[in-house]
């Protein structure tokens, strides 16, 4: 989860790693209250007046900078860590309960919120609340009692304290969160467009040689994503680049499949990594991400003048190693929120003939043929989920295929479903391809 970097450096480990004996080191260095971090002696009350307090506690941080509020830590009235304080078990307001607060009293719901309960070692069957809340890309959220939905107020943090925005504020940050959405479709086309004329120009090329590589692979199916709250990753100097290749490296050798597997050199990029060969493409510093790899594409042994062959089984299950391999790359860097995706179909033999799209190798029956599609397909998933389920990535995968190959005349997917099921039995050839 991304958080403020300010927290780590502050209490010398990630929030979401915290524990007592953190916690006591925070009260021996009186670690402040700021902006983004909030001790509390008390959990909150099973009342209305609890109820609200929660609520404008997390969206305050949410419609500011993101931050963590810590309950069992006594501030003293000083505004700092004083002392230990772990709160007892409270029947029926547990984690659970605090979810189902937040999603009804907070319009919109605040995405990836952390709950974690940590156990006292000093004081036994006493814990310490942990709440983790990400700066949210969906800013302003508003808090109103269930049912109150035309009496709500919007909350940020001001130093150490909450205050409630004035309505010129509110559609201040109304304005922001459109721009924001416009600014991300924007940053996309910049990523998408900068990494096919990285692709072209490698494919194309012949400085060293011999043929080009679209003489051999003429077809390639490309992923631009790029998350809605930024992050950063060092990729100044060789050293910086080497180690963020190598990390990807790792993550993406955990996809459905080796197509997103990158090959040494790691080659230099302003604000980026960029590597060449199967897969080729591009790391971006603020988690943004373009990668392309072939697609099998090829011609009919009973008629080497006809259309071309397109495998579609193939297609879908790079698809999904792609946007697997995206969204992790996005959480490496710290990056937050929604993740805004455009996969498309190119090919570089200078043809514009059309294709036969094959469901899969043993298919012998294919519909009329048509061209690859022109148009991208876009969709939006919710990052945190990408990471850490891989059907919701075979779902996000889903809905880029079947725009892609519905211009081709595909009713849907052969191998993925919308419900993030990947059917393995219709793989045939493919099958050894997984992970």
């Amino acid at each position: 989860m991304a958080l403020p970097a300010r927290l780590t450096a502050a209490l010398g480990r990630h929030p979401d790693d915290l524990t007592e004996d953190d916690l006591q080191r925070a009260v021996e260095n009186h670690i402040p209250e700021s902006a983004d971090l909030d001790w509390k002696k008390d959990f909150y009350k099973g009342t209305e007046a609890g109820k609200k307090e929660l609520v404008k506690d997390v969206s305050a941080m949410a419609n500011t900078a993101g931050g963590m509020v810590v309950i069992g830590v006594d501030d003293g009235n000083q505004d700092h860590a004083h002392g230990l304080d772990p709160v007892d078990p409270v029947p029926g307001r547990g984690e659970e309960w605090i979810r189902s607060v937040l999603a009804n009293w907070i319009q919109p719901v605040v995405p990836n919120v952390g709950v974690r309960v940590v156990k006292s070692a000093t004081k036994g069957g006493k814990i310490y609340w942990v709440l983790t809340v990400p700066l949210s890309p969906q800013a302003p959220h508003a808090v109103a009692a269930p049912g109150n939905d035309y009496h709500f107020r919007v909350h940020v943090r001001n130093g150490t304290t909450t205050r409630t925005l004035a309505e010129s504020e509110i559609a201040q940050r109304y304005r922001d969160r459109f721009q924001a959405a416009s600014d991300d479709v924007d940053r996309l086309y910049q990523v998408a467009d900068a990494g096919l004329d990285y692709l072209s120009g490698y494919l194309t090329s012949t400085a060293h040689g011999g043929s080009p590589k679209a003489t051999y692979y003429p077809g390639w199916v490309s992923l631009a994503a790029v998350p809605a709250v930024r992050g950063t990753y060092p990729v100044t100097t060789r050293v910086d680049r080497d180690a963020a290749f190598d990390r990807f490296a790792k993550l993406a050798g955990e996809s459905v499949t080796a197509a997103v597997q990158p090959a040494r050199p790691v080659l230099v990029g302003r604000r980026q990594v960029r590597f060449e060969g199967e897969p080729t493409g591009q790391l971006h510093q603020d988690g943004s991400f373009y990668a392309a790899v072939p697609i099998n594409l090829q011609s009919d042994h009973t008629n080497d003048d006809g259309p071309k062959r397109l495998y579609q089984s193939g297609l879908e299950l790079d698809l999904v190693a792609l946007v697997q391999a995206a969204a992790a790359w996005a959480a490496e860097t710290g990056s937050a929120g929604d993740l805004v995706l455009s996969a498309a179909l190119h090919r570089f033999d200078g043809s514009d003939k059309p294709v036969h799209l094959i469901a899969a190798e043993h298919a012998f029956h294919h519909g009329p043929a048509t061209p690859l599609p022109t148009v991208p397909a876009q969709t939006t998933g919710d990052l945190a989920a990408i990471v850490t389920d891989q059907r919701e990535a075979v779902v996000v995968a889903c809905a880029l295929v079947s725009d892609l190959l519905a211009d081709m005349g595909a009713h849907e997917p052969h191998v993925l479903t919308p419900e993030g099921e990947i059917l393995i039995d219709r793989l045939q050839g493919y099958r050894h391809a997984l992970r």
